[in-house]
């Protein structure tokens, strides 16, 4: 399934995609419940199972999840559905807004260098000397990095260009997002606590994160400045549940910036895997539900190229069976 966050006029609420519309998961789940289940409390039951927050609903865990696939089988997206209410459950995608799918995140993590042909750009080495080193190295503990919830946005939103940057750059990721709550989790059971996917941008302010602007330096470097200024994790469109994707390492991966390939890779290309990440984060930290973990990006970033973004320029961000990600750029106010 794909879910996402949307908003019409001023009110939040959790979609659901089918043939390109948008359903209302909660009003669409009442009506089934009144309609196919016979409930007389359809309401109440549907704002306990489906609530219009997505983080809320992720924690529901399952009995959520099988209510949206109730709903996804029950409702046709070509009729006029309305609610129990007489409200519209079926959207077109250009009736509503869509947001970042998870708005609030409790912590949204990132992996620093954790491709190999993104390694190999930063460290300026082959690609086969890049995976000597690493092989050599036996990196097994990642380099992380967090972001606070005020760099969070969503699809059509604007990436800004600070007053304090001029070296503004993009990194497409995969970032898995966390459905059951968790301490200790081994590698082996990872996949029990993951919900699904979606698309990150990890924007990075160069000229605040290597103070002396050579990647060497990893002692100097600024975490806090050079990943997590406002506007700077741009998320979604969509939250791609886990059973859409078997295999999260054989995706394409791509960077455009008005219309421009920038970055080209795939999700193979991951040094430090998903279990494992997951296993080391959750050493002592409780993951919760609506965690954000992002898993690095490929080569191709503006660091090594020069090639900053500008005001003016549109980004796109592209994951294989995950989505598209568009963000305008602009210069802050």
């Amino acid at each position: 399934m794909r879910l996402v966050t949307f908003r019409v006029h001023t009110e939040s609420r959790v979609g659901l995609v089918k043939d390109e519309r948008v359903i209302d998961l909660n009003s669409a789940y009442a009506l089934y419940l009144r309609d196919v289940e016979g409930e007389d409390d359809a309401r109440r039951i549907a704002d306990t199972f489906t609530p219009p927050d997505m983080k809320a609903f992720l924690r529901i865990g399952e009995r959520g999840l099988a209510a949206a696939r109730e709903v996804y089988k029950f409702i046709d997206v070509d009729e006029d559905a309305r609610g129990i209410d007489g409200e519209k459950t079926v959207f077109n995608l250009d009736e509503v807004r869509l947001g970042a799918p998870i708005p609030n995140p409790d912590k949204v993590y990132c992996l620093a260098v954790n491709y190999y042909s993104h390694f190999a750009e930063v460290m300026g080495v082959s690609l086969e000397e890049a995976k000597r080193r690493v092989d050599s190295w036996r990196l097994t503990v990642p380099v992380i990095f967090q972001k606070p919830s005020t760099s969070i946005i969503g699809p059509g939103d604007p990436i800004m260009i600070p007053r304090v940057s001029s070296k503004v750059d993009y990194e497409v990721e995969l970032a898995v997002v966390i459905g059951k709550r968790g301490k200790y989790i081994p590698k082996e059971k990872v996949g029990e606590y993951i919900a699904g996917y979606m698309v990150f941008n990890d924007v990075s302010f160069r000229d605040q994160g290597f103070p002396k602007s050579d990647f060497k330096y990893y002692k100097q470097i600024n975490w806090v400045k050079g990943k997590g200024l406002d506007n700077s994790a741009p998320t979604g469109p969509q939250l791609v549940t886990k059973d859409e994707i078997p295999n999260p390492y054989n995706l394409k991966m791509f960077t455009r910036v008005n219309g421009e390939v920038r970055q080209e890779g795939n999700t193979g290309d991951m040094i430090i895997k998903i279990p494992e990440i997951i296993e080391y984060l959750s050493n002592g930290v409780t993951l919760n539900p609506g965690d954000i973990i992002s898993t690095g990006t490929c080569a191709g970033v503006a660091l090594v190229s020069g090639l900053y973004l500008k005001p003016g320029d549109v980004v796109e961000a592209e994951i294989e069976e995950v989505g598209v990600l568009s963000n305008p750029v602009i210069r802050e106010p």
